[in-house]
C-alpha cells in the first residue's frame, strides 16, 4: 500500500462507478496502472466489491435494525445462523459484533406486518440461542466519505439513506436497481440486455434514479481492517437538542467518522468511527464534549468485527 493506493481507495468510496480513464486522470496515472492496482486490492480482499447507496425509503421501504445477544450458541450454531440471515432477500445488512450485542441485523420491509413475518421465522428457528435483542428503526442514516484514507476532512456529498416519501419508479427500475446491486462498476453493456433496455436509455434511466435521489451514491466495500483500521459504534444519550445540528456538521467533517444514524428506539445519536484505536475514538468523543459542554449525558461502544452482508438493495 502507497500514498496513490489511498488516494484510489478514496476515489472508489465517494463514487464506485468511475472509470478507469476517470480515476487514472485524478490520480496522475496511467490507465493500466490504475487497472492493475484496483486488480491487486480485490485479489488481496482489501476491496470486497462495490454497491450502489439505494435509498430504499423511497422505493416505500422501512428500515430496521435488530441486534441479537447469543446464548448456547456453538461456533457451528453461530455460523448456521449468519448463513441463514445472510439469505434473506429482505435482510440487506448483516455484522458481526463484539460487545452488548453479537450480531447486527439490518432488514427492509413495506410494512410492520411483513417485518413481523421475517422476524417470527428467526424466532421460530433461532430464539433458543437468542438470550436478547432489541428492535429500532433507521430514520435516516447519514454516510460520509473515509476521508481518512486522504488524511483530509470530508467535503464531498452527504449520502442519506431512509426517512423519505416514496417517489415514482417502475419495474425497469427495480431490474437495474437489482443489476447494479450486485456491482456497481459493471458496464451499461453487460447490463443493458437484461433489464431489456438499450445502453443509451439505461444511462437516462440511471440518471433519473440519480436525480430522484433513491440511488445515492456508489462505494466501494472496503475491508479497513487491512488497513490497520478498527471500526468502533458509539451510542451516545444526549441531554439536550440545541447542538444537534452542529454535531452533524461536526461528524461530516471529521475525518474518522463514518456515518451517524438516527434512530426511533436506539439512543439519540448513534456515530460510527474508523480508528486506528480505541483511545482515538475516545479522544474524538473526548473533542465532541469540549465543543458541545453539556450535551453528552452518557454513551457506550460496540466494536465492528466484520459487516457480513452491505447491500441497500431489498429483495435482490
Amino acid at each position: 500500500m502507497d500514498k496513490k493506493d489511498f488516494q484510489l481507495l478514496y476515489q472508489l468510496d465517494i463514487n464506485a462507478r468511475q472509470s478507469y480513464s476517470q480515476l487514472a486522470k485524478k490520480l496522475k496515472l496511467s490507465k493500466q496502472v490504475v487497472k492493475y492496482r484496483v486488480s491487486k486490492l480485490e485479489k488481496e480482499g482489501i476491496i470486497k466489491g462495490y454497491f450502489p447507496m439505494i435509498d430504499s425509503s423511497k422505493l416505500g421501504y422501512t428500515t430496521f435494525r435488530v441486534y441479537l445477544k447469543l446464548k448456547n450458541a456453538t461456533s457451528s450454531i453461530k455460523s448456521d445462523f449468519v448463513k441463514y440471515l445472510k439469505e434473506k432477500n429482505s435482510i440487506w445488512a448483516v455484522v458481526l459484533l463484539a460487545g452488548e450485542w453479537d450480531i447486527a441485523v439490518g432488514i427492509a420491509v413495506k410494512d410492520i406486518y411483513s417485518f413481523y413475518d421475517i422476524w417470527e421465522q428467526i424466532l421460530k428457528r433461532f430464539l433458543l440461542h437468542i438470550s436478547n435483542y432489541k428492535i429500532s428503526i433507521y430514520s435516516p442514516i447519514y454516510h460520509y466519505s473515509k476521508s481518512y484514507l486522504i488524511d483530509s476532512k470530508d467535503t464531498s456529498k452527504i449520502r442519506i439513506l431512509g426517512g423519505h416519501e416514496q417517489t415514482e419508479f417502475d419495474n425497469k427500475d427495480i431490474k437495474i436497481l437489482n443489476e447494479l446491486s450486485k456491482d456497481a462498476r459493471v458496464s451499461l453493456v453487460e447490463i443493458s440486455g437484461k433489464v431489456g433496455l438499450t445502453a443509451e436509455a439505461l444511462s437516462h434511466r440511471i440518471k433519473q434514479l440519480e436525480k430522484k435521489g433513491i440511488i445515492q451514491g456508489y462505494r466501494a466495500m472496503i475491508d479497513v481492517s487491512k488497513l490497520g483500521y478498527q471500526f468502533y459504534k458509539a451510542e451516545i444519550r444526549l441531554s439536550n437538542y440545541d447542538n444537534y445540528e452542529r454535531i452533524l456538521a461536526f461528524c461530516h467533517s471529521h475525518p474518522n467518522i463514518y456515518q451517524t444514524d438516527k434512530t426511533i428506539g436506539g439512543e439519540n445519536l448513534e456515530i460510527e468511527f474508523h480508528v486506528q484505536s480505541i483511545n482515538q475514538m475516545l479522544e474524538i468523543i473526548e473533542e465532541m464534549e469540549k465543543q458541545f459542554p453539556n450535551t453528552i449525558e452518557r454513551f457506550d461502544y460496540l466494536t465492528v468485527l466484520s459487516e457480513e452482508k452491505t447491500t441497500y438493495m431489498p429483495e435482490v
